[in-house]
């Protein structure tokens, strides 16, 4: 009885190990999105706006803001370097994505439009 007890045990042991191995294997998670409440934040406790950018970068999402909401954010000292990114980020997805066009591909979230990868099925986004 005694063998077929330390067969198991190593046999749970290659099994956990196989997860680890596979676990570790796979690829890092996109950050989280950042909304632009996040963005103004950021701004006003006086983040870099080359660091906002790549935190806008990394998060993969793309913003459809309306032209009283960019001025608000003016107001609220985001900065013009990422206001002109993300405006420029927004006509590259257009541009990549013509069925964003259609304002029925965007996500309403506390007054600010979004878009975010994998709305379209494709692995990448904007990178």
């Amino acid at each position: 009885m005694r063998p077929k007890i330390k067969i198991e045990f190593l046999l749970v042991e290659v099994l956990l190990f196989l997860a680890v191995v596979a676990c570790s294997s796979q690829p890092a998670l996109v950050s989280s999105p950042l909304t632009v409440p996040q963005i103004v934040a950021l701004s006003q406790e006086g983040v870099p706006p080359e660091e906002i950018i790549d935190r806008i970068r990394k998060s993969r999402v793309v913003y459809r803001l309306l032209p009283n909401q960019i001025e608000n954010m003016r107001r609220k000292g985001v900065s013009n370097q990422v206001l002109s990114y993300i405006q420029k980020r927004y006509q590259a997805a257009l541009e990549k994505y013509p069925y964003l066009r259609d304002w029925d591909n965007w996500n309403l979230y506390d007054g600010y439009w979004y878009a975010s990868p994998g709305d379209d099925g494709s692995s990448m986004w904007l990178e």
